[in-house]
Order: structure tokens, then sequence, then C-alpha cells
């Protein structure tokens, strides 16, 4: 146990070369609520994923009748009544997307479902702006996007509608977060605010639409984990199923989930999510407005990339934060007295200027160090001042 301080703050010292080959994306958020950043200019990243859900829809009581003969359409309806029906349908969807970065705060984000389970799926373009600035790592961020979906559903709510029109759908995003690790870097905890004019693509004929999310995420280095919610606030609009509709909203939708991401290599990032409706996690299928159960899997990685100052301020943090935990570990497991010589007041309060090459050459230290630092003294001292200037920018980035 003797040795175990002083390998614990030699490799604290190290770990910046050991932390820093990763590739993270400013403009990450979590499935399905937007971070207010955009990625970097010239930067290219793509994303792939599936995802399970159930597919509520109405289906008129005269589709239904056709589907039987004719001569049988009476005993249909006595058997099954004159109303209007919900098809339900379990789907498993694939979807791709991409996001070029265009300007320090702009970007063009493009999402696309290649297959709904039945035919060609929507497309959304998003164009996102944020406040100049953005490369800094900053507490507070606030971003903007102009949105285009392109629906390929059917529209079976507007009279005498009965194919998809290919009409853009335009809508509005607006994004809000708060970085808090630039406040207390060991709390590397990220809060996402959006509000959206459109929730659900396939109902915009049926209800006029208003979406709140909200966020909440432990952002580590390699790995992290989040929650999410979001409250839709819908208004009927006049259908075939529906004529002359009540002006109000409906009771309030709400949506929760969970979910899990991880950095694989130096560029690929995985997330896990599941979401569901809290009220009715169970009796979803009764009206097609609420939230099924959904499972989500998903990859990132970017094809061109340049790390942007904020990235690089993040892992700087995390680094520093790994070389104090270190030395704090080293410091209850102190070294005999005369390893101590290293430093001038004890592990804790080690300068690196004080890791002396000349005390390395006595006897007791080299068996000490033995199979743990066996680089070349000019490496050694080529390692050394690179640390000092590393620490001397974080300093300065986090004045």
């Amino acid at each position: 146990m003797s040795k175990i301080g002083p390998v614990l703050v030699l490799l604290g010292l190290l770990a910046q070369p050991v932390m820093a080959a990763q590739m993270r994306s400013r403009a990450e958020g979590v499935p399905g609520v937007l971070a207010s950043n955009t990625v970097g200019l010239g930067d290219i990243w793509v994303t792939g994923g599936l995802g399970s859900s159930f597919r509520i829809r109405p289906v008129a009581n005269e589709v239904l009748s056709h589907s039987v003969d004719s001569v049988y359409r009476d005993d249909f309806r006595r058997l099954y009544g004159s109303g209007n029906k919900l098809q339900r349908d379990l789907l498993l969807v694939p979807n791709v997307g991409a996001a070029v970065g265009l300007a320090n705060f702009l970007h063009l984000e493009v999402e696309s479902v290649p297959w709904d389970g039945e035919k060609l799926g929507a497309t959304t373009a998003r164009l996102k702006f944020t406040l100049p600035g953005n490369d800094n790592l900053r507490v507070f961020g606030l971003g903007m996007s102009l949105n285009a979906t392109l629906s390929t559903e059917e529209d079976i709510y507007s009279k005498g509608e009965t194919t998809p029109g290919f009409d853009p759908l335009l809508h509005f995003s607006v994004m809000a977060d708060v970085d808090w690790i630039k406040i207390e870097p060991t709390l590397p905890v990220k809060l996402y605010l959006n509000y959206s004019s459109l929730d659900d693509y396939r109902l915009v004929h049926a209800y006029a639409q208003h979406q709140f999310l909200l966020a909440a995420e432990y952002k580590g280095y390699r790995k992290g984990f989040y929650v999410r919610g979001s409250a839709m606030f819908y208004r009927p609009l006049a259908t075939r199923f529906n004529p002359d509709p009540d002006k109000a909203f409906l009771p309030t939708l709400f949506e929760l989930g969970a979910g899990y991401r991880a950095v694989f290599g130096e560029r690929f990032t995985f997330t896990a999510d599941l979401g569901l409706d809290p009220i009715h996690p169970f009796s979803f299928y009764s009206q097609e407005v609420r939230k099924p159960p959904e499972l989500q899997v998903g990859i990132s990685a970017p094809l061109v990339y340049t790390e942007t100052r904020a990235e690089a301020i993040r892992a700087l943090i995390f680094n520093e934060v790994q070389r104090k935990r270190l030395r704090q570990l080293a410091a209850r497991n102190p070294a005999p007295k005369a390893a101590q010589k290293d430093s001038a007041g004890g592990p804790a309060d080690l300068k690196l200027d004080e890791i002396s090459l000349e005390d390395r050459k006595g006897t007791h230290s080299k068996d000490l160090l033995k199979g743990v630092l066996d680089d070349a003294e000019a490496e050694v001292t080529e390692k050394r001042k690179q640390i000092r200037g590393e620490l001397k920018q974080i300093e300065e980035l986090l004045e």
C-alpha cells in the first residue's frame, strides 16, 4: 500500500492524453428535446436509430363496413355498432438524420423515417440558429429553429381529402438550456427546456397543438443518463369525425421518459430511451392523442469533425476533476516519509513544478516508480510542460 500514493498522483498527472480521445457535439440534446447550440462550422453529423411504438388512428364506419360483402353489412353494423372505431398497430420504425454546420451559430438538420410500417415516412428539415458567442462553454443558452415537415400521411380527417397532399407543415421551436458544469465542475448536469408549435404531424388536421418539453441530464464524460417530461395541449379542429368540436382544449396530455447515453471509442454515441404516458400507461389505446409506450435506440457519429471550443473546455474540466480525485485518493494512501520528499506539502498540495527529475534518480524513488514511469527524462519533461500549459488554460477559461 506504500506505493499507492505516488502511483495515483502520476496517473492523475498523465490522465489528459487518455481522456482526450472523444468526439462530442455541442448540439447534443436528448431524444425529443433539443439543445440550444449548433454543430461546429463545417461539421457533419449523422444519426440512425430504431423505435417501436403503437399507432392509433380512427377509422370511419363506412370504411369498416366495406371490408365485408354488402349482403352482410347490416349484420356487421348490428354486431360491431355504427360508430367510428380506433385502429391500433404496433410498429417498428427506423429513422435517419444528419446535421451540417453552416456557420458558427447556424446549422441545417434533416430527420427522416424511411419506412413508417406502411409506406415512406415523413421528413423534417430544421434550420437552427443560436445566440452569437456560442463557441465558448456557456451557462445559459438560447436558440430557435424554423421547421418544415413533409408528411406522407393520408389525410383521413378533412372532408374530401383521402390522399397525402405532400404540403410542408411549417412550425417552429424555441430551445433554452443551462449547463451547470460551468458553475460546479463536479456536477455535470444540463437542463433543457423546449417549446414547439407541433407535436404530432399525423394529427395536424385534427388538432391545433402546443408542446412543452423539459429534460435533466447527468452529462458524464463518456456516459450519462437523463429524465425528460413533456406536456401537450390539443384543441380539436372540425373533421369528418367531429364536424362541430368544442373550442376548448382537451385535458393536458403528459409523457415521461428516461434514457441512457454512452460513448464508444472516439466517435460513436449510443442512446437508449423509453417513454410513456404516466397517467394512462396501459389504457393509452382508447384515444388517438394519447402517447403510447415507445422504446428507441440510436447511434450518432461525425463524418467531418473539428473540436469546438465548448467541448474542448468541457474535456479539460473533466480532466482536472479527475486529477483532483486521484490526488485526494493518493492523500488518503500516503507514501512513506522518504517518498514524500518529492512534494512540499504532501500529495494534496502537490505542485507540478515540484515534481523533480533529480529526485527520481534516487534509489528509493526508482524502486517506488519501477514499472510505473519508464519514459526517458526528455519525454517526461515535455509531458510536464504540456500539463502545466493545460492547467493554466483551464484557469484562464474558468475565470
